[in-house]
């Protein structure tokens, strides 16, 4: 046995090549392939099941053919399953179906990908809630009641929090009372497990007027939480180490040729130093330094001169990718945005509403952006032209960076587009 186990080692320690044996210690690491760019490309988009209109869409951690989306019409979410050159729907659960005053308006998935959490508000202007549901078998696990009309979620990287931007919309909910200002953050606290779950502070975002928290997200550090509040033209950022007792730090986004921000989508970089912020009334992506809680600027979606400069050119051409020229604000309509990091670069993904695109800008340099690439979403994007609202009306976006794939969910025509990277093909 000795002597069988020494052969297999001395085996082991020679590779056999077409030229003789080659000694381990002659080999080298072969180098990771370079990608200059991140190149999105259309690959194909499906109609949902039962006609469900998908608002967001997230990627299942842990998983390179997994995503999940949302439809609030239909009160359900809905599981994706995907290969390089397709994709297919797979189980859909369902929640609510006997209350006509839920609504389904987010989710988020837990790091751990077992868990998904599902945002849910009420037309009857009472306060809403967050479901915590196994994405194995679609059931709930805890439903924690937290501020009016959540709008959008996100955990923590740790999986320890959950936290949930209360957006309490009065272009929305015509029964919220006159007096009732603002709208709220709350914190959830998982550490004790999902069946656990319970709310831990909520703090408002009291404004004399309606501020509305529409965005969310959680820095890989896990601790700083960044909001954006759309009718006040802010972001805000929290601590999670001080919660119960935090407070918000609030940082206004200044206006784009006259036209206010209106922030909505949000996200980090995996290394928490760049955030981002998609800006839907002016048509703006703005950057962000984490760190030191400040903007390096705001730049146009739709042919900004310093990026058109730099990137030798316009680069947002109409048509194919549809612009009202007649209206002053929400020509393209920014929705939600990724932070992508791969090669050395860092390149900024957001959802262009009106417009049916997928647009992405290398921001490696974030005082200096250039554009990278454009792709089309939806199923008829080519009739999609001329028109002051988009009939395709791209929201959500999930992003994988291990294989590039990406999904956009198109809200108004009831689709979901799959478009992919200059590394996909080789990811697979």
């Amino acid at each position: 046995m000795q002597q069988f186990g020494l052969g297999i080692l001395l085996l082991s320690a020679i590779f056999l090549s077409a030229c003789g044996p080659v000694a381990l210690d002659e080999l080298e690491d072969v180098p990771e392939k370079v990608y200059d760019e991140l190149k999105i490309q259309n690959v194909m988009s499906l109609p949902t099941p039962d006609d469900a209109n998908p608002e967001i869409v997230r990627m299942i951690p842990g998983t390179n053919d997994q995503a999940v989306f949302v439809s609030s019409s239909k009160k359900s979410i809905t599981l994706i399953t995907y290969t390089a050159t397709s994709f297919s729907y797979g189980n859909t659960y369902f929640f609510f179906q006997n209350d006509s005053t839920a609504e389904l308006t987010s989710i988020d998935v837990s790091p751990d990908g077992t868990t998904i959490a599902i945002m849910v508000a009420k037309a009857n202007c009472s306060k809403g809630s967050v479901l915590l549901v196994s994405l194995a078998d679609g059931s709930i696990l805890k439903e924690v009641q937290v501020g009016y009309n959540p709008d959008s979620g996100a955990f923590s990287k740790d999986g320890k929090w959950l936290t949930v931007a209360n957006e309490d919309d009065r272009e929305d909910r015509s029964c919220k009372p006159a007096d009732r200002k603002g709208g709220s953050i709350s914190f959830i606290d998982l550490s004790s497990g999902y069946a656990q779950a319970s709310q831990v502070q909520e703090v408002a975002i009291a404004h004399d007027d309606d501020s509305e928290p529409e965005g969310i997200k959680v820095s890989p550090d896990n601790e700083t939480v960044i909001i954006a509040v759309q009718e006040t033209d802010e972001i805000g950022f929290f601590k999670l180490s001080e919660v119960p007792n935090a407070s918000v730090q609030l940082v206004s986004i200044p206006k784009y040729s006259g036209n206010s921000a209106e922030p909505d989508g949000l996200a980090i970089s995996d290394d928490g130093a760049l955030g981002l912020v998609s800006n839907e009334k002016n048509g703006t992506f703005t950057l962000v330094d984490m760190a030191n809680k400040t903007l390096y600027g705001s730049y146009l979606a739709e042919n900004d001169a310093t990026i058109a400069a730099a990137s030798g050119g316009n680069y947002f051409q109409s048509p194919p990718y549809n612009v009202d020229a007649r209206a002053a604000t929400k020509r393209t309509e920014p929705e939600e945005c990724r932070l992508i990091t791969k090669s050395g670069k860092t390149y900024a993904l957001v959802v262009l509403q009106e417009s049916h695109a997928l647009i992405v800008f290398d921001v490696t340099d974030p005082l200096a952006p250039t554009f990278d690439s454009i792709a089309p979403t939806g199923l008829d994007y080519a009739a999609d032209i001329g028109m002051k609202s988009s009939a395709v009306g791209g929201e959500g976006l999930a992003f994988n960076t291990s294989n590039g794939i990406a999904f956009v969910a198109n809200e108004r025509e009831n689709s979901v587009t799959m478009l992919k990277s200059s590394w996909t093909d080789d990811s697979f």
